[in-house]
């Protein structure tokens, strides 16, 4: 897992993030609103990357949220679109340039949320653990904790260098292709990674930009395990936003407690 934290990061492909359209990166938002409004006070989110999901839930619910992200670039994109939001937005939205397995910011919170399977990020199950142990700490007695990660999928011959596009857009002059492609998978310490290709068709010309991402996954027993073991309680989970069974959807959503 060599250089996985530049990858990770989003060093040479932050800019091109927020043009994805897919519907899946908005089917997430008025989720994380329904929750924020069974609490109160200010919320916490992790790796809040450009600000998707906090921008949504800000405006919204009116609320304070603290943002913890490690990426430079993500920060700089986020900080962009804060500067043209509205002047409740700037004031309400605090930005912190942090890694979400090692923070401290001596406030709890009713509400703490990890979107999009970020928890995921952090390739090794050591930082993950680190991570929760944070939520745990800044957790309120009556709060609650959201996260979401993928099921895993089979990672054999037939996975290895598939090319899957995610979007293929026009933005004036420039037409831009986005890609996954599966790259290497370990099995045995269960993370997987693909890259992340954006292909930028200008006036003739074709620019690319890569990032390796490295990806922990967990099966349903593992994730479970952990969070018992560090006193979470699944209070809720869900197979997708649309709160369909688990067994039923790509994603393992789960509403925990102390």
């Amino acid at each position: 897992m060599e250089n996985y934290l530049s990858g990770n990061l989003y060093n040479n492909t932050a800019d091109f993030y927020d043009y994805d359209n897919r519907e899946i990166i908005k089917d997430d938002l008025d989720f994380y609103v329904e929750y924020a409004n069974q609490t109160k006070g200010p919320i916490l989110e992790l790796a809040s990357g450009t600000g998707r999901v906090s921008l949504h839930v800000a405006e919204k619910t009116g609320r304070i949220i603290e943002c913890i992200e490690l990426s430079q670039q993500m920060l700089e994109r986020f900080s962009d679109k804060l500067k043209n939001s509205s002047k409740q937005l700037q004031e309400n939205i605090h930005i912190h340039k942090g890694d979400m397995s090692d923070f401290n910011l001596n406030q709890n919170f009713e509400y703490i949320m990890i979107p999009w399977r970020a928890l995921q990020w952090l390739p090794v199950q050591e930082k993950t653990i680190d991570c929760l142990n944070c939520v745990y700490k800044h957790l309120s007695d009556n709060g609650i904790f959201i996260f979401d990660i993928f099921k895993p999928r089979t990672y054999d011959e037939k996975w290895f260098g598939k090319e899957d596009i995610s979007y293929d857009i026009v933005d004036g002059n420039k037409r831009i292709i986005r890609s996954t492609i599966n790259h290497h998978a370990d099995t045995e310490k269960k993370y997987i990674q693909y890259k992340n290709k954006i292909r930028i068709l200008e006036n003739g010309a074709e620019r690319v930009k890569e990032d390796l991402l490295t990806i922990k996954y967990y099966e349903y027993n593992d994730i479970v395990d952990i969070l018992k073991s560090l006193k979470f309680k699944i209070k809720e989970e869900y197979g997708y936003y649309d709160k369909r069974s688990i067994k039923d959807g790509e994603e393992m959503i789960f509403v925990c407690t102390k």
